[in-house]
């Protein structure tokens, strides 16, 4: 199977890169690899960051690399993850799509049914995700009955290229209206991207699953204790798979209870590459 990260230097300059990303990039993939030899791993990158990673030697980390599919007309800074959606827009077998922080740890593909799409987690999005009243949202073109329930993407497993290919583009249509409106905010992306998703799941019945049986409030920041036939209650999965998330800040500013150098080692140790120098990088 194809195994999917995307990477797109939304800043066009080499301040956009740092340390800990570049190394949660690499484990993500290193992990994957070595709990699924069998898969091929693609990064899809600009010319900058393919030229970075070749520099820090990294680019045997994956099976191909990829260069990024033509700009579109959307505004990067609301909508920073919209290469993800172009390079789904050209598959043409089942994927897994990735997000560079997000690691999984012990062997996954047996457990998941290959017919069946998978999300990482339900969310419950009222009072957060946009909806039908909203001024930027009650303008698009496409004027369904929006509900507020979405799903996380940053694992993401679509068995059927064909509706991989119609969501996408229709995700695409919709950022570039948006931008087009000047909408504010990547709540907007997440809108065009996950809520989405959901949407046209349950629209053309389609069954998925989330690894993770709970679902995130995202008004409360909480998880519930509901189960949505997801394969781990939220405590196991810790054990399977991690999605670092907003948390990457609190890493970066050792608080909460995270610290920087703790998870720069952890990370190391996970990936085994005595050779990794990653001094160039000027940026933590």
């Amino acid at each position: 199977m194809k195994i999917i990260w995307v990477l797109e230097n939304i800043e066009k300059n080499k301040n956009f890169y740092s340390k800990f990303n570049i190394l949660l990039l690499i484990t993500s993939t290193i992990l994957w690899k070595r709990n699924h030899p069998e898969d091929i791993c693609v990064l899809y990158a600009d010319d900058m960051t393919i030229d970075v990673l070749d520099r820090l030697k990294i680019l045997e980390v994956w099976d191909q690399i990829k260069c990024l599919p033509k700009p579109i007309n959307v505004n990067k800074t609301v909508f920073w993850a919209s290469a993800k959606l172009q390079v789904l827009a050209e598959v043409n077998e089942p994927v897994i799509l990735m997000d560079n922080d997000t690691h999984v740890y012990k062997p996954l593909k047996h457990l998941l049914e290959l017919d069946k799409n998978y999300v990482t987690n339900f969310e419950i999005g009222k009072g957060y995700y946009p909806t039908s009243i909203d001024p930027y949202v009650r303008k698009l073109k496409y004027k369904p009955r929006w509900k507020t329930e979405a799903v996380n993407v940053s694992f993401l497993y679509l068995p059927d290229y064909v509706f991989t290919q119609k969501y996408a583009k229709t995700s695409i249509g919709i950022m570039e209206e948006f931008t087009s409106l000047n909408a504010p905010n990547p709540q907007y992306l997440i809108f065009a991207e996950q809520l989405l998703l959901r949407h046209m799941m349950d629209l053309e019945n389609l069954q998925y699953r989330p690894l993770i049986k709970n679902s995130w409030n995202c008004s409360s920041k909480e998880w519930d204790n509901d189960d949505n036939q997801g394969l781990w209650e939220l405590e196991v999965s810790e054990q399977f798979f991690k999605h670092y998330g907003p948390m990457k800040s609190y890493v970066l500013d050792s608080r909460g209870g995270e610290n920087y150098e703790r998870e720069m080692k952890h990370l190391l140790n996970c990936i085994n590459f005595p050779n990794l120098d990653l001094s160039s990088i000027k940026k933590r």
